[in-house]
Order: C-alpha cells, then sequence, then structure tokens
C-alpha cells in the first residue's frame, strides 16, 4: 500500500513539473516561438480559423471586451510573430485612442513601463486641441507608438491612420527566430523568369 502511495506522489509531480516546465516557455497565449503551424493550431483548441495560408494562421476573438483579429505569422513553418489586430471600427475616432489607451495600460500592468514611447505629428493643425485628437488620428496627423521588451519577445503597439483606416495594432516578434527567406529552388536561380 505504501509503494502504491510513493509511486501515486511520484507519478504526480513528474506530470506537475512537466505542466510547469512547460508553460515557463510559452511566448504568446499558449504557444512558444518557432513552433509549426500544426502545433499552434491545436494550441488553440478552442478557436477555428478564419483563414490559413503559407505563412499565416488567422482567428477571431476577442480581448479587453474588444473584437480583434489573432494573427500567428510563420516562416520557414516557424512561429516567428504574432499580433492582435483591432477588429472594431468606430464612428468617432476618439474611441480608436481610448482602446489603445486601454491596451497600453493592460500591458503595462504585464510586462512593466514602456521601453519607448512616442507620439508623432505629421501636421500640427489639432496638436494643442485635446477635444480633437481623434480628429487628428482619423486624418493621419498623428500616430502613437509604444514598445516593450522581454528576454524572448518584442512587442510593440501601435495607432495609425492608413489608406483610410484607423489601425490599432498589438505585435510580438520573436528575438530567436526572424524573418527566413523560403529556400529558393534550383529552377526559380536558373531560370527567373
Amino acid at each position: 500500500m505504501i509503494k502504491k502511495l510513493i509511486l501515486a506522489v511520484f507519478v504526480v509531480s513528474l506530470v506537475t513539473q512537466a505542466k510547469l516546465s512547460q508553460g515557463e516557455n510559452l511566448t504568446f497565449r499558449n504557444s512558444e516561438w518557432g513552433m509549426t503551424k500544426d502545433q499552434v493550431t491545436a494550441s488553440e483548441s478552442s478557436l477555428d480559423p478564419v483563414s490559413v495560408n503559407g505563412q499565416s494562421i488567422t482567428y477571431k476573438t476577442q480581448i479587453l471586451g474588444k473584437n480583434v483579429e489573432l494573427l500567428y505569422l510563420f516562416s520557414q513553418n516557424k512561429l516567428i510573430g504574432t499580433a492582435y489586430k483591432l477588429d472594431d471600427n468606430y464612428l468617432n475616432s476618439n474611441h480608436f485612442l481610448n482602446t489603445y489607451k486601454r491596451f497600453k495600460t493592460a500591458l503595462t500592468r504585464k510586462y512593466g513601463q514602456p521601453q519607448n514611447e512616442d507620439t508623432t505629428w505629421t501636421d500640427n493643425t489639432f496638436k494643442n486641441v485635446s477635444l480633437k485628437r481623434g480628429l487628428a488620428l482619423s486624418l493621419g496627423h498623428t500616430e502613437y507608438l509604444s514598445k516593450w521588451e522581454t528576454p524572448q519577445t518584442m512587442i510593440k503597439l501601435s495607432l495609425k491612420e492608413e489608406n483610410y483606416h484607423v489601425h490599432c495594432l498589438i505585435e510580438y516578434w520573436s528575438k530567436k527566430y526572424t524573418y527566413m527567406p523560403e529556400e529558393t529552388s534550383k529552377e526559380d536561380i536558373l531560370d527567373p523568369f
């Protein structure tokens, strides 16, 4: 009886150590940098992909009560980056600023103060009119950027106007696995046309 109890305690401790060490390597949600597309898909088992192509997997989900596209980016079938792209449309662009501030607060709670913060003004028309900051954003007069780093990951929160759309994006990039050009076949080198 005592041997069975000791064996049971030993097995439970092994399983617990395996789960704890597994969690130490997680870099984004339930994934680790360098995972394959199949491994990432398995880690997101509660979500169905919206699209899957050679270099990305896209899901729809929510963070902090906001609709987002969840993107996993791959190079040579290794996870190199991820992103949350705000998928809400606002008539009042001040709501984008409020969402940016909310995301920034959450990221600051998790990773500490940003290592870099920048507000860039390309047109100063509304720079000193705080009630017009949303309008300035929607016109492309200003952009917001905050950056954090962990030992394995670079994190960037950005808010800007591009092609008449305001984009709020949280990006996570691996420091170890950067973009690796796909292997080129001999035929492509010999006859590029």
